[in-house]
C-alpha cells in the first residue's frame, strides 16, 4: 500500500550516546518468515467500534509498535473494526459485541492470510493491548489446537493482555500445547508480559482473578492461572541496560497522543531527525509479583521522565522498552524456526 506504515525505514537515533544508525534496508526474497501484526486501541471513535478504516491514528499504532520488525519479516497488519476506547467500556459492562466485531475482522484476515501466502512459510504474530486480547483467542482456537497450521509458528509476541497459563506451568491456561518462552533462544513459544515502573495497587493487568476484560472475551481466567511473565533478557541471553525506541514523527490527535503524552511528562516523547529515536534512559527489569499483580518490573538505570497511567501502569511502552532486543529475539525464532523445518 502507499506509505505503508510498517514499511519504515530503520535509520535510528540514539540520544544517550549520539550515535546514529542506519541499516541497508532488507528486501522481502530475504525475510524467512512473515509477521501477523494486531494494533492495540487507538482509533478515538466515539461508536462502539472503528470503521474499517487506516486513519492516521491507527497508521501510527501500527508503525510505534510493528513496523520495527519489518527487517526480519514481510509484515501483515490488518485493519480491523477494533472496539473503541468507550467500547471496551461496554465490554467491560457486559456488553460483548464490540469486541466480537474486532475478533470476526481479524479470524476473516488471518484465513485470508492462511489462503493466499505460501504454507511453506514461517509466522510470528505480535500484538499489544486490544491486539493482545484478540492474538490470545486467535491463538487458543485457530492455532494451538491444529498441528499444521501450529508448526508454522516460529513465535508470538503477546504483549499487555493478560496471557494466562495454569499456576506453575508454561502452558495450561490459554494454551495447552505452544508454552511461554522461559529460556534463552527458545522458539515456538509466546512471550508475553506488561511493565511497571512502580508496582501498582489496583491495575487491569498482572492479576488473573480480577481479570475482567478476558472474562467478557471469552478467555480463561480466575484465581487458579497466573499472568505470563516472560524475561526477554533471560529469552534473548541479553541483560543489558535497554532504552525505549519509538518513531520520531509526531503522533495525530487522540487517545494514543493522549496517553503518550501524559508518560512522557513533564518532558517530550524521545524524537530527532531520524525516523526512530531511542531516548536518553536506560532499564532493566525483572519478573515480579507484588500485591497480587504479576509484571515485569522495570528499574531504569539512567533516568527518563515516565509516568504511570492510573490502571494502565506502563502499558504504552510494553512494546518498545527494549524494542530492538525483542526484534533481536524474533529475528533468532525464525532463524531457529528455519533451521528446524528446511
Amino acid at each position: 500500500m502507499p506509505s505503508d506504515p510498517c514499511d519504515l525505514p530503520q535509520d535510528t537515533t540514539d540520544l544517550l550516546t549520539g550515535a546514529v544508525t542506519s541499516p541497508p534496508p532488507v528486501t522481502d526474497p530475504d525475510k524467512s518468515v512473515d509477521c501477523f501484526f494486531v494494533y492495540g486501541t487507538a482509533t478515538h471513535s466515539l461508536t462502539p467500534n472503528a470503521e474499517r478504516v487506516a486513519s492516521p491514528e491507527i497508521r501510527a499504532a501500527t508503525s510505534l509498535q510493528g513496523a520495527r520488525f519489518n527487517r526480519i519479516c514481510r509484515m501483515y497488519a490488518p485493519v480491523y473494526r477494533q472496539a473503541s476506547f468507550p467500547g471496551t467500556l461496554l465490554v467491560n459492562l457486559g456488553y460483548t459485541e464490540p469486541f466480537s466485531v474486532a475478533y470476526r475482522d481479524v479470524l476473516d484476515a488471518w484465513n485470508a492470510f492462511l489462503s493466499h501466502q505460501d504454507t511453506g512459510r514461517g509466522v510470528i504474530l505480535i500484538g499489544h493491548s486490544q491486539g493482545a486480547f484478540l492474538l490470545r483467542k486467535l491463538i487458543r482456537e485457530q492455532i494451538d489446537p491444529r498441528p499444521q497450521v501450529r508448526s508454522r509458528l516460529a513465535g508470538a509476541f503477546v504483549m499487555g493482555g493478560n496471557v494466562t497459563t495454569e499456576r506453575g506451568s508454561t502452558v495450561g491456561g490459554d494454551f495447552t500445547r505452544i508454552p511461554i518462552c522461559t529460556q534463552r533462544y527458545q522458539y515456538r513459544c509466546v512471550t508475553a508480559y506488561s511493565n511497571n515502573i512502580v508496582p501498582p495497587p489496583l491495575s487491569l493487568f498482572g492479576n488473573s482473578t480480577l481479570d475482567i476484560a478476558s472474562l467478557r472475551a471469552g478467555l480463561p481466567m480466575g484465581p487458579r492461572y497466573a499472568v505470563a511473565c516472560t524475561d526477554p533478557a533471560v529469552i534473548s541471553g541479553n541483560d543489558d541496560p535497554v532504552g525505549i525506541t519509538v518513531p520520531s514523527a509526531p503522533y495525530p490527535t487522540g487517545i494514543l497522543a493522549a496517553f503518550v503524552a501524559y508518560t512522557a511528562a513533564p518532558g517530550a516523547w524521545p524524537t530527532s531527525s531520524t525516523t526512530w529515536t531511542t531516548g536518553r534512559g536506560r532499564g532493566v527489569g525483572r519478573c515480579a509479583e507484588v500485591n497480587g499483580y504479576r509484571q515485569y518490573h522495570i528499574t531504569m538505570t539512567r533516568p527518563q521522565a515516565l509516568n504511570e497511567i492510573p490502571l494502565f501502569d506502563t502499558h504504552v511502552i510494553d512494546v518498545n522498552f527494549g524494542l530492538d532486543r525483542l526484534v533481536d529475539i524474533a529475528s533468532r525464532q525464525a532463524k531457529s524456526w528455519l533451521a528446524d523445518t528446511h
